[in-house]
């Protein structure tokens, strides 16, 4: 994983996501938790509901009760206020059933509810009848049972003074049993008892009767028909009484024990379910805790996990880059680079590590050549100051003893003497601007150009005509000669350090001497091959050849420097020399020059 995250993202990418993934994680946690509590909350409203429900259900009760008092206080001590007040009881009540079947509905708790709500109804409904018929009541016992009474008294005490003072006591108890009949029906309906009743009845059978022997039918006539009406007004109002008691007594009493009843099965269904809830809620709790707990710990397992590896795939490359920045902080050049290959930051450090190591390789190359250089100089500085001595020591001991032939007046021999001093000063002439070429390659004169082989090396042969012609040496150059990107001046110089070395070298009786130069490429590189037909150079002596002053015939004339010079010329051209042995037995001088600028450099 950690290699994947180290080849897929970027450091700035597996930074951001160890911020994203673990807010990621984090949100998933609070969707969880807030599913969890979001249906605690319901199963929590819905206790509520049933709890508020209940609390309604025993308000219904009190309510319920309260009106029945109300009716009673209205059907039996008449008070209108009761009356209104039961109305709008039973308009709360009625309201609060609609809304609590609102909120319970289709559930078991709303059909209890709707059924209560009917017999509320039908006991309202019975008490509009009671009231209506105690209002009939109330009128045929305030209006037409009094004024039937007061027309009787009247008719009486009218047959009173038709009769005059003959039959005063007749008239007095005829009117005293009238006055029992209204006495006993308000005794009745004070306090329903069926015996005033039948006592009403009699005293109007009594005034009946004293009225029917009273006199003749003429004057008692219209007496009877009052009585009659009376009578009948009295029976209708104790039949209108009769009713609206049985519609309290049974229709009422049986519909409000019945929304009681139906009040209780609701409360008690309530009670249920609201203890069914709670223990699922609590049963939730417990699972949900459990639930978020386990989810929590797998997500915070998660998160730790994936920070790690996050954190292991930033700090794996930075250690191994500092490391390797470490080491080569310290010049190594054998310095691991690790591989990472993504374009940001880490990337960057590594392009630069890798950019060091080169830095340190060429520093050590450098070194090396410096060394080399050094060895070199100390070389050269013995050889030269060995070199540029013996003219000198040798000129020294000619020109001591010329000075003696001169003493003694020998002047032919001084001046043999003379000529192998001027000798010995032109060697160390030649010798010293030999030196002077070898310091000018690769300061003066280096500018390269696009140079054609085939036209310098035809030139070559011509201004080198006289002299092969002279040392009866052939020069066989080869078409098909590469265009080299090199400096022309020095380029001409390689060859000819090369054909002076041939010429001092190569002897060859039998088939004559000659020196070959041949060209092939590949894909890098231009080879140039000079080959000889000379004795050869041994294998011992084919670097060394290339040293300062090193010649391998210090008797055949020379400085040892030209093939110095052109190993360096070769150098600063990017490419090499070096000496090979020739299938036949001759010596190889293999020239190699780049073909572009980003051709390594041959290691030789």
């Amino acid at each position: 994983m950690t290699d994947w995250l180290m080849r897929t993202l970027g450091l700035k990418q597996r930074i951001s996501c160890g911020y994203l993934v673990p807010g990621i994680v984090t949100f998933v946690i609070a969707l969880i938790s807030y599913g969890a509590f979001n249906r605690l909350a319901v199963d929590f409203k819905q206790i509520i509901l049933f709890s508020r429900q209940s609390a309604d259900n025993m308000a219904f009760a009190a309510q319920m009760a309260e009106m029945q008092r109300l009716a009673l206080i209205y059907i039996y001590e008449g008070h209108e206020s009761a009356g209104e007040q039961v109305g709008e009881i039973y308009s709360t009540m009625a309201r609060n059933i609609g809304r609590s079947r609102e909120n319970l509905h289709e559930t078991q708790a709303e059909a209890v509810l709707a059924k209560a709500g009917r017999h509320l109804d039908a006991y309202y409904e019975a008490f509009k009848v009671v009231r209506q018929q105690r209002l009939i009541q109330q009128q045929l016992v305030k209006n037409e049972f009094r004024v039937h009474a007061t027309r009787a008294q009247h008719l009486i005490e009218e047959l009173t003074r038709q009769e005059g003072g003959a039959k005063q006591l007749e008239c007095t108890t005829m009117l005293n049993a009238l006055l029992q009949v209204e006495k006993n029906a308000y005794r009745y309906f004070d306090s329903l008892d069926g015996g005033f009743i039948k006592a009403a009845s009699a005293s109007i059978e009594e005034t009946r009767a004293l009225a029917a022997a009273f006199g003749s039918k003429e004057k008692t006539a219209e007496l009877d028909e009052v009585l009659n009406r009376y009578e009948a007004s009295f029976l209708e109002a104790v039949q209108r009484t009769r009713g609206y008691l049985y519609l309290t007594s049974v229709v009422m009493a049986a519909q409000a024990y019945e929304t009681i009843y139906q009040s209780k099965k609701l409360s008690a269904l309530m009670l249920r379910e609201t203890e069914s809830i709670q223990q699922n809620v609590a049963q939730h709790i417990s699972s949900r805790l459990r639930l978020m707990l386990l989810w929590t710990a797998l997500l915070l397992l998660f998160i730790v996990l994936f920070s790690y590896i996050i954190t292991r795939s930033i700090t794996i490359p930075l250690r191994r880059l500092t490391d390797t920045f470490r080491l080569l902080a310290a010049g190594s050049a054998e310095a691991e680079i690790p591989s990472y290959q993504l374009q940001d930051e880490l990337g960057d450090l590594t392009k630069a590590a890798a950019s060091f190591k080169e830095k340190n390789i060429e520093l050590r190359t450098s070194k090396k050549e410096l060394e080399r250089s050094n060895d070199e100089l100390e070389q050269f500085v013995y050889t030269v100051s060995h070199d540029l001595k013996s003219p000198i020591v040798t000129s020294m001991g000619f020109i001591g003893i010329i000075r003696k032939l001169a003493a003694q007046g020998k002047a032919e021999q001084s001046l043999g003497m003379l000529e192998k001093v001027v000798k010995a000063n032109e060697r160390m002439s030649q010798l010293i601007n030999d030196l002077l070429e070898l310091s000018r390659v690769g300061r003066i004169d280096m500018d390269k150009k696009p140079l054609d082989l085939n036209g310098l090396l035809a030139d070559f042969a011509r201004s080198q005509a006289e002299r092969l012609k002279a040392a009866d040496f052939t020069l066989i150059i080869e078409p098909g000669m590469p265009v080299l990107f090199a400096n022309e001046s020095r380029t001409l110089q390689v060859f000819e350090n090369i054909l002076s070395n041939a010429l001092k070298y190569v002897r060859n009786d039998k088939e004559g001497r000659r020196l070959h130069i041949s060209a092939s490429e590949d894909e890098q590189w231009h080879h140039i091959r000079c080959t000889d037909n000379g004795p050869g150079i041994p294998e011992e002596y084919r670097e060394k050849v290339f040293g300062l002053f090193y010649r391998l015939d210090v008797n055949i004339e020379g400085t040892g420097i030209g093939l110095a010079v052109a190993k360096k010329i070769m150098k600063f051209h990017g490419g090499d020399i070096r000496a090979e042995a020739a299938p036949d037995g001759g010596a190889v001088f293999h020239l190699t020059f780049p073909k572009s600028a980003d051709t390594p450099r041959p290691v030789g």
